[in-house]
């Protein structure tokens, strides 16, 4: 006979209420977190962000140290984003720009006469004296002192090769101009290219860029190049 089972006894679970959170006012919340801190008792913590540095104070020898170390630095840095001075031999240089006699009415006359002089020992001063001021302010801009040791350099590399025998400038040079940028005028210029032979048969490729001076219609040289020698 099965067993019969009495509904009626068994309690039924009752649901959980739910809470309901009852709106606040701005002004009441404050309060509540008021009474809650003194209740509590809890302080806030005010202090700095930063511990306070532990240890012993720094002695008067530590302190003259520090500075002196401080100061060395910033002069180190300082001397080292100052520009390069130039030297008194790049300077002596620069001072030999058109200071040699030429052929003021031919470019292609001037082009060879320089060559040759420039080519009879490969002596620095000779090419500066044959240079225009602008040869030391070309383009990439190189610092007279760099430009000097690497002038020097390609003539003593050009010295063993011997002397020059003989200069060919190709076709008929074109004059024209070229303006500084600086409000003057605009200068006479003419680009020569040709090539020079040398005492033990080596054969160089020459190109120049020539400036004519305005006042005394002298050529200078502004640019010249001797691959692999000359840059």
């Amino acid at each position: 006979m099965p067993t019969a089972v009495n509904y009626s006894a068994m309690q039924i679970a009752k649901p959980r209420p739910i809470r309901v959170r009852y709106k606040r006012s701005l002004e009441e919340v404050l309060k509540l977190a008021a009474d809650s801190v003194e209740r509590n008792g809890k302080k806030l913590n005010l202090g700095r962000f930063n511990p306070l540095p532990k240890g012993r104070a720094l002695t008067r020898f530590e302190k003259i140290a520090g500075l002196t170390f401080a100061t060395a630095f910033s002069l180190a840095i300082w001397i080292q984003a100052r520009p390069e001075p130039v030297s008194a031999h790049a300077g002596y240089f620069q001072s030999l720009a058109l200071t040699a006699s030429g052929d003021a009415t031919s470019v292609q006359a001037f082009t060879e006469a320089a060559v040759r002089s420039i080519g009879g020992e490969w002596k620095a001063p000779v090419l500066f004296a044959q240079a225009h001021p602008l040869f030391w302010h070309r383009t990439p801009a190189m610092h007279p002192n760099e430009l000097t040791k690497r002038v020097e350099g390609g003539l003593a590399a050009l010295a063993g090769h011997g002397g020059v025998m003989s200069v060919t400038v190709f076709g008929t040079p074109v004059l024209g101009t070229l303006d500084l940028g600086d409000g003057t005028a605009a200068v006479v210029t003419s680009r020569v290219t040709g090539q020079a032979e040398l005492a033990d048969g080596t054969v160089v490729r020459l190109e120049a860029l020539l400036v004519q001076e305005e006042k005394s219609k002298q050529w200078g040289i502004a640019a010249l190049s001797l691959p692999p020698f000359l840059p």
